[in-house]
């Protein structure tokens, strides 16, 4: 145990899994571009916390992680596009 290899009968699974992280990225760009592209009204950032949990189910904790950052960098590209993090959309309640 603790070997860290991959029975030779899951490797096709484990590289699949990793094509299909393409998928969640996919994502990112097209939330982030559409939101952009939208009404100052419309909202769809939010939607970008869907990829880092649609790629735990398909990777490991780093790419989770990295899409995660990603998925934050791109919320935060979003609010500068929008006039800025301090508008009253991108402020926390509280």
């Amino acid at each position: 145990m603790g070997t860290g290899r991959v029975p030779v009968d899951r490797l096709p699974e484990q590289q699949l899994g990793r094509r299909l992280v393409a998928i969640p990225l996919a994502l990112v760009v097209v939330i982030t571009v559409v939101d952009i592209h939208s009404p100052p009204d419309v909202h769809l950032g939010p939607l970008l916390v869907i990829t880092p949990a649609l790629t735990a189910s398909l990777a490991g904790p780093r790419l989770t992680a990295l899409v995660g950052a990603l998925a934050v960098a791109a919320q935060v590209l979003i609010a500068v596009f929008h006039g800025g993090l301090t508008t009253p959309t991108h402020r926390s309640l509280g």
